[in-house]
């Protein structure tokens, strides 16, 4: 009886002790695309070729640290462009980091760590890391974001039956995995700033993005 009980006790140690070590983070994301994520063949196969190489990711931090720093309502955002479609393949492409500037010098540092760490291959090289006002929102049924007066995105939950043409289908899962998540018909999405020598405006709704939740978990 009594090894047995040592035996518990010693499990019961171990787990406390990985559940200490694990570090949970939560929240929000949205992202959008230059290319259908549901649509029919005829758009991908005319995409995959010539569409679909520039995004837009943000996350809004909900809960949770990165290396000892709480980054509890902290929010952050990627541009990327890439070389060719982001949604095939490993494209080379470049992004440009944005920072809320609510958030303190030491959380800021902290996200971008953990940014670079969870999803340098998505992001690639990044050009440019920038500390701006950043409003995210989302709800059931819809997401913004903006990002100073460089990026501002809106997206509602998408109606397949009535937003695609006739045969569409899904074709892309969201770039990073969502606990939750809804196809989302962007109705405007806009880019302004220099870093890419390259700037896009799109005000037709498609179905070229989601907005969910996030969970990350880090030892």
């Amino acid at each position: 009886m009594q090894i047995g009980g040592t035996g518990a006790s010693i499990l019961l140690l171990a787990a406390g002790l990985a559940a200490a070590q694990t570090s949970v983070i939560q929240g929000d994301y949205i992202e959008d695309r230059s290319n259908h994520v549901y649509g029919c063949y005829c758009e991908w196969s005319g995409e995959s070729q010539t569409a679909g190489k520039e995004a837009v990711l943000a996350w809004h931090v909900r809960s949770g640290e990165y290396r000892g720093t709480p980054l509890n309502g902290v929010k952050m955002a990627a541009v990327i462009v890439g070389e060719r479609t982001l949604s095939m393949g490993k494209a080379a492409r470049r992004s440009v980091l944005a920072f809320d500037a609510a958030a303190g010098p030491a959380e800021r540092r902290a996200a971008e760590a953990l940014l670079r760490e969870k999803y340098g291959a998505l992001l690639g090289e990044v050009v440019s890391v920038q500390v701006m006002p950043i409003e995210f929102q989302r709800e059931d049924e819809r997401a913004a974001l903006r990002i100073g007066d460089v990026v501002r995105l809106e997206m509602r939950k998408a109606k397949p039956d009535q937003d695609g043409m006739q045969g569409a289908t899904l074709w892309f899962d969201p770039f990073i995995p969502l606990r939750e998540s809804s196809i989302g018909t962007t109705l405007q999405a806009t880019y302004s700033g220099d870093e890419f020598n390259h700037k896009w405006k799109r005000e037709h709704p498609e179905m070229t993005g989601y907005f969910g939740t996030f969970t990350l978990a880090l030892r």
